[in-house]
């Protein structure tokens, strides 16, 4: 129990868990986010009391876009980084990033839309990802992700604060081809590990992704 313990420490926040098996993967995957509803709602709360028309922002997320948010995410801000240098603090500056894209939605940047809950919300999760990979559990990171979006966005639609919706148009298409190429990318650099994989074998979800994002420039979704 003492070494279960030690991985609340916030000391240990960019070092490998003590232990890697799927029950302390999940309860350290709970604390986080019990983190990161508290400060969710602290943040939300601050905004509207200090900000003159403040407004949460609220855009559509389709269940296609939850679930592929998870691999997406996940493989670029975190798996890619791992595989690529297996350093915690660089995996630390793309989770940064990812958590900062949290406060912008659909290119509105007043202060008063801004996604501070959001942003908020994302940053005990740069941690469990972070420790998750370098734990070599990354399909667990990029599982409970996904769970966790389509778990809120089930919530959300029952409580009759979100309208659902299978697939909303052809943004939500694009975000799952792209997840899934860039989670064969992930793969490809997770075998290689093991044995040396072609090169050639990358260009092919590479191509996917950039002819996807073409697509979103063209169509003005990005």
């Amino acid at each position: 129990m003492k070494v279960e313990i030690s991985d609340f420490n916030p000391r240990t926040w960019l070092k490998p868990y003590k232990r890697n098996n799927i029950l302390h993967l999940s309860m350290m995957a709970l604390f986080y986010h019990a983190l990161s509803m508290a400060l969710m709602y602290t943040g939300s709360f601050l905004a509207k009391s200090t900000i003159a028309g403040y407004e949460t922002p609220d855009f559509p997320v389709s269940v296609a876009l939850a679930l592929s948010a998870g691999l997406l995410e996940e493989s670029v801000f975190f798996g890619i980084p791992y595989f690529m240098t297996g350093n915690p603090v660089i995996l630390f500056g793309a989770g940064m990033v990812w958590s900062s894209l949290h406060l912008f939605s659909y290119g509105v940047y007043s202060v008063e839309t801004l996604a501070y809950g959001g942003f908020l919300l994302s940053i005990p999760h740069i941690f469990f990802s972070i420790r998750t990979w370098i734990s070599g559990k990354g399909w667990f990171a990029i599982a409970f992700h996904s769970g966790w979006n389509f778990s809120f966005l089930i919530i959300y639609c029952v409580l009759g604060i979100r309208q659902c919706s299978i697939i909303n148009d052809t943004h939500d298409v694009l975000n799952v081809i792209m997840a899934v190429a860039v989670g064969m990318i992930v793969y490809l650099a997770f075998k290689n590990k093991t044995r040396q994989i072609n090169r050639f074998y990358y260009l092919i979800p590479v191509a996917v992704i950039l002819v996807s994002l073409a697509i979103l420039y063209v169509t003005g979704s990005f």
